[in-house]
């Protein structure tokens, strides 16, 4: 029997235990080969790149993308060495000899990556396609699907040239195993395990400070200009953060658990269970024998939980804070009369809409005497500075009236932010804030306007984030009673004159925008929410997408390596649970045992990757991103469907791994 139809026969006779490491690399090989496809596909690059950024980004990422690959079927290979050492211990018995052992092992993995690279191709050039078929609708592109290939040649060779040398790199590293093993070993390698690491109270003690240490840094940071992220800097306190968590990690893993659990045992009570009793020493000699494992595991999955919510929140939130930025479909500034009919003459032949309606604003600049005002009222440079941010504007105010101002949000369709404001006496006032929270509440202050050369005092009922106008147009708009409004009017010339345009006819009109954006010789102070949001998407589509391939992969690798790790340590007791079932185990009860040692091996990464990843999103947000909207648990839903997706993947692969331990364990 030659060694093709020995590989052959033995991944048929153990096809139900191979059946999920074929399934795992054909996942692998179909993400790998659709990145590549799409890396290499010019015509949609073309599209979404003007500049190389995404070409960049893509031959970054494939880097990132083969090492993990080449990692997880290491990792994979190994497993299934280990579980077959006796079996190549009986072949050298029998006087097979080391170099035709490894030509059977390399057969197989052969075998075992066609099957993959086949199966990996067909899905790879079906994601393909779905990923150009969805880029494309997202984005609004004219592609012509035909000119794409379902299968990209060279898309094809390369990565049947990366899974050869996937193959090369197995047999290396089986041949280093064998030929570093005597017989003895083989034998008994699949009774051996990690080194075994002690725990002892120091360690365990100073990796839980460590972790709460780490912790209490990151939330730090919510103090603000006070947090020692401010005053050390970001990159110390980041990196001391880092390390904290990191080695506090590894400590608590590594000692904390089983000595908790160690210690447990002194409680007689409850440790002498008929369950407690079997697990609790199962799980201290499994974090013996696999502590490594676990806490690789454990950073894989804070690795994948922590991208895939900083991704989620990254896309999010600029989307949900153009309602700030842009709060109109359409905006624009007003600087000749003759502009407001060209403007309504565009919208007219691009819509026909009945629902479209047009305000113009008129903002008037106001000098405040008072000695400090709030920050969006007294920084920023004169109008029409572009050039010269030197030149800072005269503290004052930016003034629109009530009346404006509630028909601005009725035609935005703000039907909510109008509930909360009441009409405004003589000398009232509302700050409408850039930031929430920055500074103090201004609400019951006042402050002086100088109006025609006499200060008129205003007080302030509210503070809003609810603005009318966009950004580029106005920060920090102060809305003035009707009257107060009129009497600035009628001494002074408006500052600037703001067109804002709203309706569901011209929502998403993206040639609208354009339309208007040569008729205005593309200045920056036309804005709109669609188009903003467009803007945003188009950006930023690509590059979550290749991260998106990374994060795929994370979860594959995680739950794989969990669930070979578990069927390791179930298959290494077999023996153990037979002596249950003799003294008298029911089958529900070793079923219960089985599930609570599974649980206990998948809680413990998914639990830390999750504390993990809310410190890591936290510090995120408040330090990288700007702040525009009121902190709200609506804001991180991103950020938690992201983790509740994660815990969906993580329960699917542990009922799998429950269901295949059972079997393995009660199959008679």
């Amino acid at each position: 029997m030659n060694h093709l139809s020995m590989a052959l026969k033995n991944l048929k006779n153990n096809f139900s235990f191979y059946a999920l490491y074929l399934l795992s690399i054909s996942f692998v090989i179909t993400i790998f080969f659709a990145f590549t496809s799409f890396s290499m596909n010019k015509i949609m690059l073309e599209k979404i790149s003007g500049d190389g950024r995404v070409e960049t980004m893509c031959n970054t990422i494939s880097i990132f993308l083969m090492a993990f690959v080449i990692f997880y079927m290491s990792y994979s290979n190994r497993f299934f060495l280990r579980r077959r050492t006796k079996e190549l211990g009986i072949y050298a018995l029998l006087g097979y000899r080391k170099s035709t052992i490894l030509s059977l092992l390399t057969a197989e993995n052969l075998l075992s990556c066609f099957g993959a690279f086949v199966i990996g191709i067909l899905l790879g050039g079906l994601f393909h396609k779905g990923i150009v078929f969805g880029i494309t609708k997202l984005l609004n592109l004219t592609v012509n699907n035909s000119e794409i290939p379902f299968f990209n040649l060279n898309a094809l060779v390369k990565t049947a040239c990366f899974v050869f040398a996937i193959i090369i790199i197995l047999s290396l590293s089986n041949n280093r195993f064998l030929f570093k093993s005597s017989l003895m070993d083989l034998v008994r390698f699949e009774k051996s395990a990690e080194k075994q690491t002690k725990f002892h109270a120091v360690p365990s003690i100073i990796g839980f400070l460590f972790v709460i240490l780490g912790y209490c840094i990151a939330l730090d940071i919510l103090q603000g200009e006070k947090s020692v992220w401010f005053s050390v800097g970001f990159y110390a306190v980041g990196m001391l953060t880092f390390t904290l968590i990191l080695l506090g990690t590894v400590l608590f893993i590594a000692s904390f658990l089983p000595y908790a659990v160690q210690t447990g045992k002194k409680n007689k009570k409850k440790f002498y269970t008929e369950t407690r009793i079997i697990t609790s020493p199962g799980f201290i000699y499994r974090m013996r024998s696999n502590s490594k494992t676990l806490i690789m595991l454990t950073l894989l999955s804070a690795a994948t939980l922590t991208v895939s919510s900083i991704m989620a929140l990254t896309l999010y939130y600029p989307i949900a804070a153009i309602s700030r930025i842009a709060p109109s479909e359409i905006e624009c500034r007003i600087e000749k009369e003759s502009d407001l009919s060209a403007i309504m003459e565009i919208v007219n032949n691009y819509s026909s809409g009945d629902d479209i309606t047009f305000l113009q604003t008129d903002i008037y600049k106001v000098t405040s005497t008072a000695r400090q005002l709030p920050m969006e009222y007294s920084v920023g440079t004169s109008k029409g500075d572009a050039d010269n941010e030197k030149i800072l504007r005269n503290a004052g105010f930016e003034c629109i009236s009530y009346s404006d101002y509630t028909a601005i949000l009725k035609a935005q369709g703000r039907q909510k932010a109008l509930e909360q404001f009441t009409t405004l006496n003589n000398n009232e006032c509302i700050f409408v804030r850039y930031q929430p929270a920055s500074g103090k509440d201004e609400a019951g202050s006042t402050y002086p306007l100088l109006i025609n050369n006499t200060e008129i005092p205003v007080t302030v009922t509210m503070t809003t984030l609810d603005n009318p106008i966009s950004f580029a147009n106005s920060v920090g708009t102060l809305i003035v009673s009707d009257s107060l409004y009129k009497m600035i009017s009628e001494h002074a010339a408006p500052e600037t004159k703001v067109l804002s345009i709203n309706g569901n006819s011209i929502t998403g009109n993206e040639d609208l925008f354009q339309a208007l954006s040569v008729y205005l010789d593309k200045i920056p102070y036309l804005q709109g929410n669609s188009h903003r949001i467009h803007e945003v998407v188009s950006l930023n589509s690509s590059t979550f997408l290749l991260i998106g391939f990374l994060v795929v992969l994370f979860f594959i690798a995680t739950g794989s390596i969990l669930y070979f790790n578990n069927i390791s340590a179930i298959a290494d007791s077999k023996s153990d649970y037979d002596i249950l079932t003799k003294m008298g185990y029911t089958n529900r009860k070793i079923k219960k045992i089985i599930r609570k040692q599974v649980i206990t091996f998948f809680s413990i990464p998914f639990l830390f990757g999750l504390a993990d990843c809310i410190f890591a999103t936290l510090v995120y947000k408040t330090a990288l991103m700007q702040n525009l909207l009121a902190n709200s648990l609506v804001l991180y839903a991103p950020t938690i469907l992201a983790i509740a997706l994660t815990l969906i993947i993580y329960l699917i692969y542990y009922c799998m791994t429950v269901h295949t331990c059972c079997k393995m364990v009660l199959e008679k």
